[in-house]
């Protein structure tokens, strides 16, 4: 008798665990949930046309440096704002001591004056987009 019960029990659980979040997209590099809430969620448009999303900025890089080739407006949250911009007007802070959800990354910030205040404040040093390259990608996501 209470084989059937903890079978129900446990399906009933499984069952809600799992559709706990079917609009949550997927991190299009990694795969983990994009937190719509995430000041760190980016995205761009792949060369077919489709919207992709990202958990965090080195996974937007990884994929646009790799099999996202091609791929076209790509976008991040602005570090003081909160707006969605698009990745080339921002500035990037790499070094500092503020993480993403996948740890080591890059942080948006909205103009030069107030990334160079956030690396004061932070440490890191400050890069434009077109600076962003292999290298860097690669301490992003070093042990």
């Amino acid at each position: 008798m209470r084989r059937p019960l903890g079978a129900f029990l446990l399906a009933v659980l499984l069952a809600c665990a799992c559709g706990a979040e079917p609009d949550r997209p997927r991190c299009a590099h990694c795969g983990m949930r994009v937190d719509p809430a995430s000041p760190f969620r980016t995205g761009a448009t792949d060369a077919q046309g489709a919207e992709r999303s990202f958990d965090s900025p080195k996974c937007l890089l990884r994929w646009l440096h790799g099999e996202g080739r091609g791929a076209r407006e790509p976008w991040a949250i602005g570090y003081y704002t909160g707006g969605r911009r698009p990745a080339a007007e921002l500035f990037w802070v790499e070094g500092g001591d503020v993480r993403g959800p996948m740890g080591r990354d890059l942080v948006p910030v909205e103009d030069g004056p107030r990334a160079e205040r956030f690396a004061g404040d932070h440490g890191g040093r400050v890069l434009a987009w077109d600076a962003i390259d292999a290298a860097t990608i690669d301490r992003l996501f070093a042990p």
